[in-house]
């Protein structure tokens, strides 16, 4: 520790636009490695900790204090003299390997206290947000391992912290000895940013203008107080996540049919995220609506009547909406070239993309796929690099502005985002002691959220995680279309 701490210089990292988009969520995550050997010698305390302050010199973003300022940005500020250490634990659990494993790794198995951090970024007790958390938990005889690292979105995306996830796992095989060095200069983004100009859609653009006082307010708050709010705020009430293994085969079958209902350049643009995206979309439109007439049918006759009536004077007050957005986060790095830059910092960015509710709400098929597919496919393959330096300028111009998708979705309940993490590193984090054997990221705690990722190798299917109300997601899991591509895992 003493050599990484000579190592720090004192630096300042002004956080981009983009970086805010997702800065009050954290990248928690566990990894599961079993002691297939039976070595007495598994993945050594030192060698871990010595490996992981190795990785850290490399990454100093990671011990630096985030410091807001009056116009709405944030500094990370790495000063020697009041570093930021990471908190690092190590315990050791009674729960036995096999016993996770039997389970498929469902958290009710987990060693208690795995998790050290929520999905909310928050202040510790000390009143300090700490830009890592790790907690190395060995399992009961030696037989195995589970790791947690948790990284705040504010510093890094999902492609940034497996970058360091990876690179601790290369220290420790290499015994220091990596060459790999990384950017986290803020300035790429702009600078790769041409002066041509593409308009954002009305939907996008109205959620980050418009009227919306609780979210400049949210927005104003400082890191730790807007942490403290929202860990309030019982975002997991009533929310519960389900785990699948989607076959390859099968989603490779369904896309072909799809693909019929379309003409080839359509066709072409959509990719296993997208047909899934809308699929899960158009899953979760029926589900609702069924929830929704269970419900009016447990009211009974005279409660559903005045239900109706109601709603109908509302509707004409504020119509129903016609359409229903379906975001995908999509990453920058290929439309701004960044990808052999090494950039760690936030690139990501959510385009909504309108789908008729008369469409998501027809009866699932290819054709009706290939229907909604098309307007997700439209905005998540538009992202060229006009409209990003729009996207940027938008965000630029409104510094306040990074909380109103949040509250969009809270006010959206029936809107889905998905995440595409396919090209994630996520089984490449290797200690020299092999690959995990899973890994996957901490309970639900907000709903309609969806992540696409690959499934540990070798294996060639993809797994999909759905954080859904209890009620809708149990519709989803019982979904006969579903059930023939999709097997429950958790």
């Amino acid at each position: 520790m003493e050599e990484f701490v000579n190592s720090v210089e004192n630096q300042s990292f002004q956080l981009h636009p983009v970086d805010t988009q997702s800065a009050f969520l954290n990248i928690p995550i566990q990894f599961f490695f079993p002691n297939t050997s039976g070595s007495e010698d598994f993945m050594p305390s030192d060698v871990l900790k010595v490996g992981f302050y190795k990785a850290l010199s490399r990454f100093p973003i990671l011990v630096g204090h985030l410091q807001p300022d009056k116009e709405g940005k944030t500094h990370v500020v790495v000063d020697r003299d009041n570093l930021n250490m990471p908190e690092y634990l190590e315990s050791q659990s009674s729960v036995h390997y096999e016993t996770m494993r039997k389970s498929n790794f469902h958290w009710s198995a987990w060693p208690e206290g795995l998790a050290t951090v929520s999905g909310i970024t928050t202040a510790n007790s000390e009143g300090i947000i700490k830009l890592i958390n790790v907690h190395v938990v060995r399992m009961q005889a030696n037989s195995g391992l589970v790791l947690f690292v948790n990284i705040p979105h504010y510093v890094v995306d999902g492609v940034g912290y497996f970058a360091f996830a990876g690179l601790w796992g290369e220290m420790c095989r290499t015994g220091g000895r990596s060459a790999r060095q990384f950017c986290f200069d803020r300035s790429i983004i702009s600078q790769n940013i041409p002066d041509e100009r593409k308009p954002l859609n009305k939907e996008t653009t109205a959620i980050y203008t418009g009227f919306n006082p609780l979210a400049d307010w949210l927005a104003w708050l400082s890191p730790k107080t807007r942490g403290w709010v929202l860990s309030k705020a019982q975002f997991s009430d009533g929310v519960s996540s389900s785990t699948f293994r989607v076959s390859r085969t099968r989603l490779d079958d369904l896309r072909a049919k799809v693909g019929q209902h379309m003409d080839a350049e359509e066709s072409a643009k959509v990719d296993d995220a997208c047909i899934l995206a809308t699929l899960v979309a158009m899953m979760a439109a029926h589900a609702h609506r069924e929830c929704e007439e269970q419900n009016n049918q447990r009211k009974g006759l005279v409660a559903s009547a005045i239900g109706g009536v109601t709603g109908l004077l509302k509707s004409l007050v504020i119509p129903e909406p016609t359409h229903r957005p379906v975001c995908m986060l999509s990453d920058l790095r290929k439309g701004l070239h960044l990808e052999h830059k090494n950039y760690t910092g936030n690139v990501l960015l959510p385009f909504n993309a309108p789908c008729p509710v008369a469409v998501l709400e027809a009866p699932i098929g290819p054709e009706t796929l290939a229907h909604a597919a098309r307007a997700v496919t439209r905005t998540y393959t538009s992202t060229d690099p006009p409209l990003i330096g729009s996207f940027v300028d938008m965000l630029t111009k409104n510094p306040y502005c990074f909380t109103r998708p949040m509250l969009f979705l809270q006010n959206n309940p029936k809107a889905v985002v998905v995440t595409n993490e396919m090209e994630f590193a996520i089984y490449d984090v290797d200690f020299g002691y092999g690959r995990p054997e899973w890994a996957c990221a901490v309970p639900s705690f907000v709903a309609n959220f969806v992540a696409i990722m690959p499934s540990p190798p070798p294996g060639i299917d993809i797994v999909v995680n759905i954080i859904m109300k209890a009620a809708v997601l149990e519709k989803i899991v019982a979904n006969e279309y579903w059930q023939n591509i999709a097997t429950l895992i958790y």
